[in-house]
């Protein structure tokens, strides 16, 4: 009897063992989600997944998380960390758009955060001190993982210029962007110093920027197992040489959980990378979904009110998807020009392109669509100008062209042609805002509408525009309207500027004339 206890015991013993979870460690990783919040349940579902397999999973992002939806602008960020919190994420470095909410939110939002926040290029000026931790190390039984966070150096320029300044104008806060891979590197050589077997970085550089990008940050420093990467969003998983020569992983998971991407740190010190296909995975998790659905629904309580109805779609976008409000006209954005226009009473409207995020569907229309297509919180501001600056401003506009550039301007009340076998004379400064612009000009022909007709824009003459403050007060990324008048008016949001054009239309967007463009902005000899 006791030997069939004992044969009874092993057996179990036996099953156990092989049931036990191995010594693997699996880091998910996230980058660009822009509140698609439906995601999460997938990541929470993924980390119990892999929590059977080890006991050493962590789930990170490398940024622009808070912002890109309307369950975002309404809540400046704060459902987003909720859900976050519910999956639960380990790190976060900071994405460019972590910031559109200004500095005290952000503040708030890293504090709601479970996660932690690293990032080793962000300081305040005043005391040169660190705003968050450049990295952490993680110890998972004998073996010992660094964390390193690295946010956009351009920051600054493609967020609001203003939240990073004081009530002088003065930079309270550094990006550090011509230091970013020393600091990188000194990041490295301090958690080596505490015998780390692993270095990770958390970055959001991008792939293809000019400043400093994620190939550049490898080929130049040492001592780096992977660098998981997002601002560009592109799907990346490849190797590239460091310093040294030595291989390391460049990964990045696009844009909005197509995928997710799991690092193994294997129990023989091997470290491997794959994509996950979030459409072909199953898997669910209902406490996570129990929070996104309750978040959702005060979101669709206070964005869900009716504002009128559309005849046509204003897309961003051409027949195929491809984006095009960067870099020429389309229908929305003649609509939404045509909106800081007549809501600010200005001789004319604009909109840059890199603020409008979304097409605004065919038919009924609720505010919540409206931030779809504006979800910066950004206001309405009026100023005066020179027909000098405002043809300077379509100008800096044009510089990049034919690749899309945020500043390219959608207008209202004036129209404009422009023609690329001309160089850009457009000189920009190291921090991407523009200091001069030389004498040949891809603009050549501005005109303003003036009692139903067409007449030129007289350099010395004053003309009031209409548009949002991150161009109007902040100058945009380019700085392109700066040292401008402003003049007094009611400064609702950009999301509320549509909802009172819609009313002037009689709460209803008509095909004519937004059933196509009007013919604003001409290009001439496109490659």
């Amino acid at each position: 009897m006791k030997k069939k206890y004992l044969l009874l015991f092993c057996l179990v013993g036996l099953i156990t063992a092989c049931q036990a979870p191995c010594d693997d460690i699996y880091i998910l990783y996230d980058n660009d989600v822009h509140c698609a919040v439906e995601g999460y349940e997938k990541m929470a579902a993924l980390r119990a997944d892999y929590l059977k397999q080890s006991i050493y999973v962590n789930v990170v992002s490398c940024g622009d998380f808070v912002q890109g939806d309307k369950v975002g602008s309404i809540s400046k960020g704060k459902y987003p960390i909720a859900i976050m919190n519910a999956v639960p994420y380990d790190y976060v470095t900071l994405g460019n758009h972590e910031f559109d909410y200004g500095i005290p939110q952000l503040k708030k939002l890293m504090w709601w955060l479970h996660a932690k926040c690293l990032c080793c290029n962000l300081s305040y000026v005043p005391t040169g001190k660190q705003m968050f931790a450049a990295y952490d190390i993680r110890t998972y039984g004998t073996t010992k993982v660094a964390f390193i966070g690295v946010a956009t150096p351009t920051t600054i320029n493609t967020s609001v210029p203003t939240n990073f300044q004081n009530d002088k104008g003065e930079w309270e806060y550094d990006f550090h962007k011509n230091e970013v891979i020393e600091l990188v590197q000194q990041a490295i050589n301090a958690v080596k110093e505490e015998d780390v077997d692993h270095i990770i970085v958390l970055s959001h550089l991008g792939d293809d920027t000019q400043i400093v990008n994620a190939v550049d940050l490898i080929q130049n420093t040492t001592g780096l197992d992977a660098v998981l990467d997002g601002h560009a969003h592109h799907v990346l998983n490849m190797k590239i040489a460091d310093a040294n020569g030595d291989s390391v992983i460049l990964a990045s998971t696009g844009y909005k959980f197509g995928y997710v991407g799991r690092l193994l740190i294997t129990e023989g010190d091997e470290v491997y990378n794959e994509l996950i296909d979030l459409s072909a995975y199953s898997g669910t998790n209902s406490r996570v979904r129990s929070k996104i659905e309750s978040i959702l629904k005060r979101v669709e309580d206070k964005t869900n009110r009716y504002v009128g109805f559309s005849s046509v779609k204003l897309t961003d976008t051409d027949a195929n998807g491809m984006r095009l409000v960067r870099k020429e006209e389309t229908n929305l954005g003649d609509f939404v020009a045509d909106a800081m226009r007549a809501v600010s009473h200005s001789d004319v409207g604009i909109a840059n392109g890199g603020g409008l995020r979304s097409s605004l569907k065919a038919g009924n229309i609720t505010y919540g669509d409206l931030l779809q297509v504006l979800p910066f919180n950004n206001t309405l501001y009026k100023i005066s100008l020179t027909g000098q600056q405002l043809t300077d401003a379509l100008e800096i506009g044009v510089a990049g062209l034919p690749v899309e550039t945020g500043d390219f301007l959608q207008v209202s009340g004036l129209r404009y042609a422009i023609d690329l076998s001309i160089p850009s004379s457009v000189h920009l400064d190291e921090d991407g805002r523009c200091d001069s612009i030389g004498a040949t000009r891809r603009v050549v022909s501005v005109e303003i509408e003036r009692h139903g007709e067409w007449v030129p824009v007289a350099p010395d003459s004053v003309y009031t525009v209409g548009g949002q403050s991150y161009n109007l007060v902040c100058g945009g990324s380019s700085g392109m309207l700066l040292g401008t008048t402003q003049l007094p008016i009611e400064h609702i949001s950009d999301a509320e500027t549509l909802n009172q054009y819609i009313k002037l239309l009689g709460d209803t967007i008509k095909a004519n004339p937004y059933g196509a463009t009007q013919n604003r902005i001409q290009i001439y000899n496109r490659e």
